[in-house]
Parts: C-alpha cells; structure tokens; sequence
C-alpha cells in the first residue's frame, strides 16, 4: 500500500513535506495525520489512507515533492518496516544570507515564474469611498464583494500575510453574501490561515483574487499575478475617504479595455454600496 502526496488545491503541482508523525515500524491507524504538507497556499495534516504498519518512507521531512510521487509505504503480509538513514535526516539548512521560509522560497519561485512567464498588464483608478458607511464591516469585505459582482463570481481569494509567507485562502459565496457575513468569513479564514488550520476547502479555486496593500500604508501597487490565476485586484491605502484601486491581469485573459471596463465595474459596485 503506498502513500501519495496529496492535490490539496486544483492549482497544486507540489510541496514540501516538513512533518512526519509516524516512523517505520509504527502502527498507524486510518484518518490519523500522519505527515504534514507545506505548499505556497497552505499548511496542513494529511490523514493516513490506511490502517497498518508504517514500512518506509521515501521522502523525507524538508524534501519537496510532485503531486502524486509516492512519499511511504505500509507493510504487506509477512513484511518488516525499513527504516532507511535517510528518513532520519534532517533538512538541509538554510544558508544565512538565504533566509527564507520553504513558503517563501516556493512564492518567489511562483513570482520568478510568473514575471517569465505572464504578460502582465494594469490599470488604476481613484476611487471615492466617503460615501460608504461601513458599519463595523472591514474594507476587505466590499473590495471582495464588488469583485465578485463585477465578474459574476462566487469564490474570490484574499492574500493572507502569515509569519512564514503568504495563503490565499478563499471566500465562498462572495457574490451573494451580505457584507457583514463576507467580513466575518475574511476574518475566520486570516485567523485559520495565522494559526495554520486552513484545509484543502479553504484553498484553490478563485475566480481571482484581493490583495490588501493598503492595510501598511502603501498608496498603490501592481503585484504580479501568479501562475493559474486571471487578476488581482489591490486596494491602496485610503486616505480622506479616496483610495487608488488597481487591476492587474493576465493579457492573455484580458486586454486592456476589457480590465479597464471591469475596473470601471468594480468601482460601480463600490459607489453603489453606498
């Protein structure tokens, strides 16, 4: 019987295995986590496929892996667990002057990828917001709203800064939603995505995606897209009530008057929320 690396998400091509709970020769029992994945999206529990006795395993913690590549395997009839030195390896350390988190280092591999591989393209607006009474509700929760209207879309991610890097957990429902119940899932998911409890449902399958990059001050920004997704869209800082709102998109997906029409939806769903 062997155990794979799991697809987590619909985008996922691979990660990082950083936890074994079981060692060869253990008894594992079926549904009980028994390693953990690290991916650019998210950090997670995989539960044993099988109940048995752990035979070996064949990647090791810190090692990358593809979707699908046989990590362990549980013994057959009459086998005997092997336990090879490398299993009890430790990773490889990063070197000081490197610094980053297996996260980190997998999204400046997806950025590097995307930079080479996307035309990226954007556009921005000013948008006036002090019409709005936002009534305890969060900015983020209408960024996602009006996004999800403007693109008659259910599922809208929303970038999540976590110690180790970034998640992108998603927001189900973001079109028809009341704005209270839209700020309240953004909340559930950042503090899941902090504490490292997101699952497999909680990521993948945006129609596209809000970076909050006014929430540090900055006034406007143009990230990159990353590989699989169509656009994000990034709110500035809001100031006297005003806020830049950029668009940034794939040119194979869109031209440029087609995202400067759905910018220019985005802000009617914005103003209309007033």
């Amino acid at each position: 019987m062997l155990v794979e690396f799991p697809r987590l998400a619909d985008t996922l091509v691979e990660g990082i295995v950083s936890a074994w709970y079981k060692r060869p020769g253990d008894a594992v029992r079926k549904g009980e986590p028994l390693f953990a994945v690290e991916t650019d999206k998210i950090n997670t529990d995989v539960e044993s496929p099988y109940a048995g006795v752990l035979a070996e395993i064949l990647v090791g913690e810190g090692e990358r892996a593809e979707v699908g590549q046989v990590l362990a395997r549980f013994a057959g009839a009459g086998e005997e667990a092997v336990a090879p030195a490398a299993t009890h390896a430790a990773p490889t350390p990063v070197k000081p002057n490197g610094g980053l988190s297996p996260m980190r280092r997998r999204i400046a591999e997806r950025l590097t990828e995307a930079h080479a591989t996307i035309a990226q393209g954007s556009c921005a607006r000013l948008v006036d917001l002090r019409g709005i009474e936002r009534h305890g509700v969060s900015w983020t929760a209408y960024f996602v709203r009006a996004l999800a209207r403007a693109l008659s879309a259910d599922r809208i991610g929303v970038a999540v800064e976590i110690p180790d890097g970034l998640l992108v957990p998603v927001v189900p429902d973001a079109r028809d939603a009341s704005l209270h119940d839209i700020g309240v899932r953004i909340a559930d998911l950042g503090e899941r995505a902090r504490a490292g409890t997101l699952n497999a449902l909680d990521v993948g399958g945006a129609a596209a995606s809000v970076t909050n990059v006014g929430a540090t001050g900055t006034l406007l920004a143009f990230p990159l897209i990353a590989p699989g997704e169509p656009l994000i869209l990034a709110p500035g800082a809001i100031v006297e009530g005003r806020c830049w709102l950029a668009l940034c998109y794939d040119r194979a997906k869109l031209d440029e008057y087609a995202a400067d029409r759905l910018l220019g939806q985005i802000v009617a769903e914005l103003v209309g929320a007033a």
